[in-house]
């Protein structure tokens, strides 16, 4: 592996995230990112039952970056998981803290290196928004989820507060350039329906962001016990989208 010695990989320009933002130095993942991945762990787990059950279903996770959702799924009792990722070194990255069966293979591709309608889940967090031509990811994905198996995508809120990451003094800049289709939830749910699926969940959530200063209303809905994806106009602060998706 060519950047064996880095704490990232190099020649994946679409993931500027470090090892080191996501584990500690024992490998273990770090809290942020344990509660970034809950709610959509929490649902898979409630949509298919106990954990004895989910042992035995199939999950694949497209863009594992370096495998730290694969590594929850892990902890919390998912045994048959499997990733895919354009990037190699970024594979062999994942390996070190992950089982999962990670093979090479971009959504692009008319063929997977998958058997076909053989997942129970797949997951696509943070990687349509870097497409081209976002459509191709629903087109392909069909042919891989199971009978009654559920799609989950996530991608960054491209509602107002987004723009306002661009105005001076107010906002944090979205720094990575390949953040090319970055929208509301109004277009992915449109694309979801045009591509034959039914809608059956989503949820602006995770974490406050956009701007600055938001991150202490952030700390008092905490504090008070208020879940902030719940509140009307709030909500439109939340980092990502998430949509749940049935064929």
């Amino acid at each position: 592996m060519s950047n064996k010695n880095f704490d990232r990989d190099l020649s994946n320009i679409t993931y500027s995230t470090k090892v080191s933002d996501l584990y500690d130095a024992s490998e273990n993942i770090l809290p942020f990112h344990q509660q970034k991945y809950k709610p959509i762990i929490e649902y898979i787990i409630n949509y298919f039952g106990e954990i004895k059950r989910l042992k035995k279903i199939t999950l694949l996770d497209i863009g594992i970056g370096y495998g730290a959702f694969l590594k929850v799924c892990e902890e919390k009792g998912l045994k048959n998981l499997y990733g895919m990722d354009p990037f190699p070194d970024s594979i062999e990255i994942a390996k070190r803290y992950t089982s999962a069966d990670l093979r090479v293979g971009r959504i692009e591709d008319s063929q997977w290196p998958f058997e076909e309608n053989y997942f129970d889940v797949i997951t696509c967090l943070d990687v349509v928004e870097h497409l081209q031509h976002p459509e191709v990811f629903f087109q392909n994905v069909k042919k891989y989820i199971a009978e009654n198996g559920i799609i989950i995508v996530r991608t960054p809120n491209g509602e107002l507060p987004y723009l306002m990451r661009k105005l001076p003094f107010i906002g944090i800049r979205d720094d990575n350039p390949t953040h090319i289709n970055v929208h509301g939830p109004r277009y992915w749910k449109r694309l979801a329906i045009e591509n034959g699926f039914e809608i059956i969940k989503d949820w602006k959530g995770e974490h406050l962001t956009h701007i600055k200063y938001i991150s202490i209303i952030h700390k008092i809905t905490n504090f008070i016990k208020i879940d902030h994806r719940k509140v009307p106009v709030l909500n439109m602060f939340e980092q990502a989208y998430i949509v749940i998706l049935k064929k």
